[in-house]
């Protein structure tokens, strides 16, 4: 529930707890199947909540490109260790936050052809480690979005990719029955998360914004070097 609250406010936050926490409760790799049923749950409903606010031609070109990366991830999951990836991640992560924080990152303007990259290696990451959305906040920064309709393009390029790792997982026998109360749980929980959230992000000015994903940002990458 947690988790899902910063989502539905931040935009992303709900894979630095869930799959942090979990991982001390049960094998990594189940945590990160019942993980994606939140995703799938939460995104699903943000994108309906945030709807008007969302810049549907980018959401539409990351979606869709990023779809069969994120079923190349999934299947990837299943034979590849995942620790080296992360820690890669959370490396390039760190550094993008120091060249942003030091005003040493050069400008730049995301074209086509730089957002059809950014949907691949976000696709792949997502399906690989549960969540790829430290990708996607770096593209969506520097696109310049307003707070609600970076939530609504965080939570609506997510949805297809969601349902796409569910049916790998299910395929390579990761999702399985015994899953189903748990799931179903975790779904109720991002529904009303994101409901909450979103009240708290109509309240919430753009600087407090801002500096909420940028913490985020920071620790979940430093999570995923540890």
């Amino acid at each position: 529930m947690i988790g899902s609250l910063a989502s539905a406010v931040f935009g992303f936050g709900t894979a630095l707890l869930v799959l942090a926490i979990g991982s001390h409760v049960l094998p990594i790799k189940e945590v990160i199947v019942l993980a994606t049923v939140l995703f799938a749950a939460s995104t699903t409903t943000k994108t309906v909540l945030f709807g008007r606010q969302i810049e549907w031609k980018v959401v539409a070109i990351m979606a869709i490109a990023s779809l069969p990366f994120a079923y190349l991830g999934a299947q990837a999951l299943a034979v590849v260790p995942a620790d080296h990836i992360k820690r890669l991640l959370g490396l390039m992560i760190l550094i993008y936050i120091v060249l942003t924080a030091c005003k040493l990152l050069p400008s730049f303007r995301i074209g086509t052809a730089g957002l059809l990259v950014g949907s691949a290696l976000y696709g792949f990451i997502s399906g690989f480690l549960g969540s790829g959305n430290l990708v996607k906040v770096v593209i969506f920064r520097e696109l310049k979005f307003t707070k609600e309709a970076f939530v609504g393009a965080m939570a609506a390029t997510s949805v297809l990719s969601n349902f796409a790792k569910l049916a790998s997982y299910w395929q390579t026998g990761l999702l399985t029955a015994e899953m189903v109360w748990p799931a179903l749980a975790l779904v109720v929980s991002a529904i009303v998360a994101a409901v909450i959230g979103q009240m708290i992000l109509n309240k919430l000015n753009a600087s407090a914004f801002e500096t909420g994903v940028q913490v985020l940002l920071g620790v979940s990458a430093v999570t995923l070097l540890i």
